[in-house]
């Protein structure tokens, strides 16, 4: 008969979990009525929190906005580890990874990659530097399809930054309950970008 054997309790994992889950669902109110426009106790309050309740998790809007970005980069950089050399050509490891970028943006309800001037410092430099490291894995990718003849030879980084410039857009836009799941935005933006980039 086999033991079983339950998990000690963790205090720190427990407080790390529930720190990911206050930050996630304060970006979602970001990403609803603004980082400007939403306070923290309008934060608090979406979260059935007291003030001081959520300042056990987080000390400032800003801590949270930073680690909204650290939570979307770091899921971007797993999609793109993943997928590295992946596809017969360049174009098609391009769609594989925009539609998971896409599909990854809409499911996990952080899509918050804006408001990086709102972050002062080393929150500021860091995050700027991971998404350095997005755009130029991305980039590689474009110059890979365009050596192969599966993109039309054009400027890799304008073609980044289109990549880039529609993911960033779902934030002002996209609600689970709209219209439109994750899936079909995906399948639709993949669609336009492969028209865009073979000509």
């Amino acid at each position: 008969m086999d033991t079983i054997v339950n998990e000690p309790f963790n205090r720190e994992k427990q407080y790390a979990n529930k720190r990911k889950a206050v930050i996630k669902a304060a970006g979602e109110a970001f990403r609803r009525r603004g980082y400007h426009n939403t306070s923290m106790v309008e934060i608090a309050k979406t979260l059935g929190l007291t003030k001081a309740a959520l300042y056990y998790y987080v000390k400032s809007k800003e801590e949270i906005l930073y680690e909204c970005h650290v939570i979307v980069y770091d899921q971007m950089s797993q999609i793109l580890g993943d997928n590295f050399g992946e596809g017969a050509d360049g174009l098609e490891e391009l769609t594989t990874i925009f539609s998971e970028l896409v599909k990854m943006l809409t499911r996990d309800g952080v899509s918050l990659l804006t408001d990086v001037s709102s972050l002062n410092g080393e929150w500021q430099k860091d995050v700027l530097s991971r998404r350095s490291v997005i755009e130029a894995r991305i980039t590689s990718t474009v110059r890979r399809g365009i050596e192969d003849g599966s993109i039309q030879s054009s400027d890799p980084k304008l073609a980044v930054y289109f990549f880039m410039g529609a993911l960033n857009w779902l934030n002002a836009w996209y609600t689970p309950d709209g219209r439109v799941d994750g899936e079909t935005v995906a399948e639709h933006f993949t669609r336009q970008m492969r028209s865009g980039l073979i000509g």
